[in-house]
């Protein structure tokens, strides 16, 4: 079962926290092309993908319940739930609502400002979850 456990998390990993993590500079990129509907469609797919790397966090917790080797307690898998938890709140609370701004500010013509949010929040998350995958890898 540990290892049926283990291979969903890093499915889901792949297939969920991958696209999740480009989301936001595709949006970047829709913001610099004014197109407002691309946009909007980035925000709503990053909310959703936020939810699939929630599924994959639990998918990892289920799997580490089962470890005999890993804790919650264990250093790497301590520093990487607090890592993923930063990188959810900026995807969810700075990259999704900017993304959301930028599109209603697209529509009314106005393009300042809220790309370079946008592909900041984007590129943090990127890097928080580089981390968390070198950790998991390496297991210091």
């Amino acid at each position: 079962m540990y290892k049926f456990l283990l291979s969903l998390h890093v499915l889901g990993a792949v297939l969920l926290i991958g696209p999740f993590v480009l989301l936001g500079f595709l949006g970047d990129r829709a913001i610099r092309r004014a197109d407002a509907e691309e946009i909007r469609r980035g925000a709503r797919y990053m909310a959703r993908f936020a939810i699939g790397s929630a599924v994959v966090a639990v998918l990892g917790a289920a799997t580490l319940g089962l470890s005999d080797r890993y804790t919650f307690g264990t250093p790497w898998v301590l520093v990487s739930v607090v890592l993923w938890l930063v990188a959810m709140g900026v995807a969810t609370g700075l990259t999704v609502p900017s993304l959301r701004r930028a599109a209603d500010k697209v529509e009314q013509g106005d393009l300042g400002g809220l790309a370079g949010r946008v592909v900041g929040s984007s590129a943090i998350v990127l890097v928080l979850f580089v981390v968390i995958t070198i950790l998991m890898v390496v297991r210091p």
